[in-house]
């Protein structure tokens, strides 16, 4: 397919190719400023997923980068990290770009005239249904309705709860009638224009396809996405992968890891790598089986062998 678009159009360039030589080309400064944005965009990508999650690069200035975590713990591990970190920024953007890390609060606004930086664009500002919600206004009637229904509780401190809980309940139907949020047309529940389903019909279209993928691998362990998807056409190849994994995980933890010839142990081969019963033969079991050791259940004295004294030296 490559070759087919190279044979097609000769002598293009990609994209990114075009854009890093324009910039260059700008002047050292306007490339510098470039790969500075370039980090920020990139944080996940240098630091990881779990530290990324945990915290939010606010800018670059004056050589510095200042990040954002209200994670105490994390703060203090990367403190001690904080030369891998620098050395990380810069072999991300090929040049020396910083010199150190620090942490600092969120920069909300500009405060520092005079001084160049490099910040992350603002976030957009997320709706805040229950600030819109408090000013809905309820009619007498309506209020009415939520005292009635609060008096109907033996307690009183549960009696007042219920009438809250309904007046919050009418004030957010009425914001969403204001949003021209629509029915929902399997249950009737309001939802936002833009959405086909509810959320909570989505979620049981979402565990009826599961179940019907979850019960195609269990007819047909070996079965990929293709065929999968002539049994329930409205899977997508992340659900076929998630269920597999799940199903791997379940599977695994329940079969022993000596075992490699019982039906469950191959139907684990099977699922794992998509392996029809036909292909199936001992050096692909064993292979499989040792991938998998750490997920599957080992006996109290079992100890992990070396790979060579399982799997022959060689290829497949």
């Amino acid at each position: 397919m490559a070759g087919n678009l190279k044979a097609r159009s000769p002598g293009l360039e990609r994209p990114d190719s075009i854009i890093r030589k324009t910039i260059h080309h700008m002047g050292s400064s306007y490339e510098k400023k470039y790969y500075m944005h370039w980090v920020l965009w990139h944080w996940p990508e240098i630091v990881g997923e779990f530290v990324a999650r945990n915290t939010s690069p606010q800018g670059i200035r004056n050589k510095t980068l200042y990040i954002y975590s209200d994670n105490s713990a994390l703060r203090n591990e990367l403190q001690m990290m904080m030369p891998q970190v620098v050395q990380s920024v810069n072999n991300y953007a090929c040049q020396k770009m910083i010199e150190k890390v620090a942490f600092t609060k969120r920069w909300e606004k500009s405060d520092s005239e005079g001084i160049e930086e490099i910040r992350l664009a603002p976030a957009e500002v997320e709706e805040n249904l229950g600030r819109e919600r408090c000013k809905m206004p309820l009619s007498p009637a309506e209020m009415q309705a939520a005292e009635s229904l609060g008096a109907e509780a033996e307690d009183a401190e549960i009696g007042k709860a219920v009438s809250n809980l309904y007046r919050k309940h009418l004030q957010l139907q009425k914001l969403k009638i204001s949003k021209q949020y629509q029915k929902c047309p399997q249950c009737g529940r309001l939802m936002a224009p833009e959405e086909s389903l509810c959320d909570e019909c989505r979620r049981i279209k979402r565990d009826k396809i599961t179940a019907a993928v979850r019960q195609v691998l269990r007819d047909m362990p070996w079965a990929r996405y293709p065929e999968v998807k002539q049994y329930v056409p409205e899977c997508t190849p992340k659900i076929v992968n998630e269920q597999r994994s799940i199903m791997v995980q379940q599977l695994a933890a329940d079969t022993d890891v000596n075992d490699k010839t019982s039906m469950k142990a191959k139907t684990l081969v099977m699922l794992y790598r998509c392996l029809p019963p036909e292909q199936l033969n001992e050096d692909n079991i064993t292979r499989a089986l040792y991938a998998l050791r750490f997920d599957m259940h080992r006996p109290k004295d079992y100890k992990t062998p070396k790979r060579y004294d399982v799997i022959k030296l060689g290829r497949r």
